[in-house]
């Protein structure tokens, strides 16, 4: 697999679906966005590379692109970190692959984990000879650092959180909105640093959190732009959830971060549209409940910490609400079919 390639596709991706012209992005940054989606032989430039991010940057007006992007890339899971599930046992071995597998998405960082005697840091480190990229090279830490901490969240089926995160990238007018994301206090350093409490290296990864994320990835074209959104903004926002609730419940403040507008723009276009935030998170839950319960082997409890109840009765007085009858009932009536 080119794992360079899945991972731009899914930047295009990205860009598009907060308004970019996906064409005119790769023409200025000098690739054919053809042989991006068609090509088994394309390749990228670490030059190229620079002039893709530079442009994003420019013309989303959003120097946080890459913060942004990490918390919602989970197609290159299905392939490096699809891997590192299958082959590890626990948090601490998933991170010792994953440290001799990030050259696969880049040239400008390797990763390091440190254990304390009661924490444990994830430090990306810059590789030395790439000055003349320095957006990309941004960018892409920004990237690593929150795509590393939300597929944890996704595998381990928890909201977990870092004690600290530093970066060298890190400026105070964006304070508010690091710690939004990352969910802990953040400040500036020499190198991308994620720190945990030691615990966490023991935890078991959740496998079968990974086969929802890949049966969730490999059908979500066919539960985006559901007709019960009348809206282009209700039916973007949908999709985003759609496409990245695996993760955990997405609070309106991050997903107003990733389409580059405050909480009360984001609410006020939707009330234009005839729909409120509230609204459209049931209507994905409702979506993606009977697509789980129709297509995996999941339980109701796993099914249920997905999509961000506190207890598998919530989940199930919420579905008994949308199709009058019960999860187990619903999955055994398709059966029978």
């Amino acid at each position: 697999m080119n794992y360079r390639q899945v991972f731009l596709q899914a930047l295009f991706l990205f860009c598009k679906e907060r308004g970019l012209d996906s064409a005119k992005l790769a023409s200025l940054s000098g690739i054919s966005y053809h042989e991006l989606c068609t090509s088994s032989t394309f390749k990228i430039s670490n030059h190229q590379f620079e002039s893709i991010w530079k442009n994003i940057v420019h013309l989303s007006k959003n120097d946080l692109a890459g913060f942004h992007f990490g918390t919602t890339m989970q197609l290159a899971a299905l392939g490096v970190v699809g891997q590192v599930i299958q082959m590890s046992n626990n948090v601490k071995e998933a991170l010792e692959l994953a440290c001799n597998m990030v050259h696969l998405l880049t040239d400008f960082y390797g990763i390091r984990v440190d254990e304390k005697e009661s924490t444990f840091t994830i430090t990306f480190e810059k590789i030395s000879g790439f000055s003349h990229s320095p957006t990309a090279q941004h960018q892409m830490g920004d990237f690593l650092i929150a795509f590393t901490l939300y597929e944890l969240k996704g595998l381990l089926l928890e909201n977990l959180k870092p004690i600290r995160a530093s970066f060298p990238t890190f400026k105070m007018q964006h304070r508010k909105e690091y710690e939004t994301i990352l969910n802990c206090p953040t400040k500036k350093s020499d190198n991308y640093i994620l720190e945990f409490n030691k615990n966490h290296l023991k935890t078991k990864i959740i496998t079968a959190n990974y086969e929802i994320q890949r049966l969730l990835i490999e059908k979500v074209y066919k539960l985006q732009n559901p007709t019960s959104m009348h809206g282009s903004l209700s039916t973007r926002v949908f999709n985003f959830l759609i496409a990245n609730s695996y993760l955990y419940s997405l609070s309106i403040e991050s997903v107003s971060g990733n389409f580059n507008v405050s909480v009360r723009t984001l609410q006020r276009q939707l009330k234009q549209e005839g729909v409120s935030y509230i609204q459209i998170v049931e209507e994905v839950r409702k979506s993606l409940a009977i697509h789980y319960i129709t297509n995996s082997s999941s339980s109701i409890k796993e099914i249920s910490n997905i999509l961000g109840y506190a207890e598998p009765s919530g989940f199930v007085r919420a579905f008994k609400k949308w199709t009058g009858t019960t999860p187990n009932k619903y999955k055994n009536s398709i059966e029978a079919v």
